[in-house]
């Protein structure tokens, strides 16, 4: 692979973090307010990442649905995702005690090379992380 390919992978990533966080903490507020016992993280997934196949798969036994092609961007159950954020993030950006409600979103941004991942606040009126 050539360096700058994966150079520009990156800028992809924070530019979708940037695009569609917003989207995607509005998104799992709204799942929180009617569980306040739920865990979510956000995806994001190029359409050339090895992951895609088996998140549309995912995504499709879910909802009964074929994701439509192109870039998937929406919630998952944050259980989903929990291993890969353990082992590459550590804990102490996202992870909350277990009688806390859920002040982080982790999103995870899928591409061709890799994983990139942010944090969101959920709480009302703070700035991104």
């Amino acid at each position: 692979m050539d360096p700058t390919d994966g150079f520009y992978q990156a800028l992809d990533s924070e530019r979708l973090l940037k695009e569609h966080g917003p989207g995607l903490v509005a998104e799992a507020r709204a799942v929180l307010q009617q569980n306040g016992h739920a865990k979510v993280a956000g995806m994001i997934t190029l359409p050339d990442s090895p992951d895609a196949a088996a998140i549309r798969a995912f995504v499709a036994k879910g909802t009964g649905q074929q994701p439509p092609p192109g870039l998937l961007v929406g919630i998952v159950p944050r259980d989903a995702v929990e291993p890969m954020l353990r082992a590459r993030t550590g804990t102490e950006h996202w992870l909350e005690q277990g009688w806390q409600q859920q002040r982080v979103l982790p999103v995870v941004v899928s591409t061709r090379d890799g994983h990139r991942f942010g944090f969101f606040p959920l709480a009302q009126g703070t700035a991104e992380a």
